[in-house]
């Protein structure tokens, strides 16, 4: 099995060198993450790891060093280096983002067919300070939304991020959004922190949010939470389109109801007993 993986370690880094985005620097430190990994549970001392990937003891105790700040690696009392706990951390947000747009996907085409607008699955990227785009259905109109799979999104200027951050204490919520700051995006963005503290109370009370050409000109959303078992929002769902087809009326009547439902439904199926 061992000699399996460091075969495909061998090929992978093999195929990586020949790329042209290559960086030394990053690639040796993948390559000790990877050799680790084959025996993770006694780990490799510092002398064994630069034998293995063919660099001078300092070189590799340089990365190393610096992999250990970053809790990618954590040194065992021995000496030898394991993987550190980013990589479980990290992982349990790989499992909950499949587990997440698993139990989604069917509620999300259900929407997606009601409505022929473009429906949106995001998570909030505390690293970051904004939200990222997990799933997508495209509309089914002409006017296709550029926004992807993998796209980052302000929080103040969106429903869904509004949603996200829909249980934050006020504290939190300043600290969130002094880090990335609250552009103006459009006429209509909202800037004042005070006025998005009422919105985000709007949005307990109604169960949902509302972009309202907030985040780009021509396009108005409609979001609703999605929370997990402990009653904590994990996600958001919304329906987005331009705004001939996303009256103000419509949102707030047939659409708040839709996607609070379909929100409700999802969060059901992550356990969630409330609402």
């Amino acid at each position: 099995m061992e000699s399996a993986k460091r075969s495909m370690i061998m090929n992978r880094s093999k195929k990586v060198m020949n790329n042209k985005f290559y960086v030394q620097s990053i690639h040796r430190a993948f390559t000790i993450i990877e050799e680790i990994s084959t025996v993770n549970d006694h780990g490799l001392s510092l002398s064994e790891i630069a034998e293995k990937i063919a660099l001078p003891i300092s070189t590799v105790y340089r990365i190393i060093q610096n992999l250990v700040a970053w809790q990618y690696l954590a040194e065992k009392d021995n000496g030898n280096y394991v993987l550190g706990f980013t990589f479980l951390t990290f992982g349990n947000i790989v499992k909950r983002d499949l587990v997440l747009t698993n139990y989604a996907r069917k509620y999300m085409d259900e929407l997606n067919q009601k409505t022929k607008e473009t429906i949106y699955l995001a998570i909030l990227d505390k690293m970051d300070g904004d939200l990222i785009y997990i799933d997508k259905r495209e509309s089914h109109r002409n006017i296709k939304l550029a926004a992807g799979v993998g796209t980052h999104n302000y929080i103040h200027s969106t429903a869904n991020g509004k949603c996200l951050v829909s249980k934050m204490s006020v504290d939190k919520l300043r600290e969130l959004l002094t880090a990335k700051g609250m552009p103006q995006l459009t006429n209509s963005t909202i800037t004042d922190f005070s006025q998005f503290i009422e919105e985000i109370k709007s949005v307990r009370e109604k169960g949902f949010a509302l972009d309202d050409l907030e985040n780009e000109s021509g396009v108005r959303c409609i979001a609703a939470p999605i929370y997990d078992y402990t009653g904590n929002v994990v996600a958001a769902l919304s329906i987005s389109g331009v705004e001939t087809n996303m009256e103000p009326e419509l949102l707030k009547n047939e659409y708040s109801q839709l996607v609070k439902e379909t929100s409700l439904s999802i969060s059901r199926q992550m356990g969630y007993d409330g609402g």
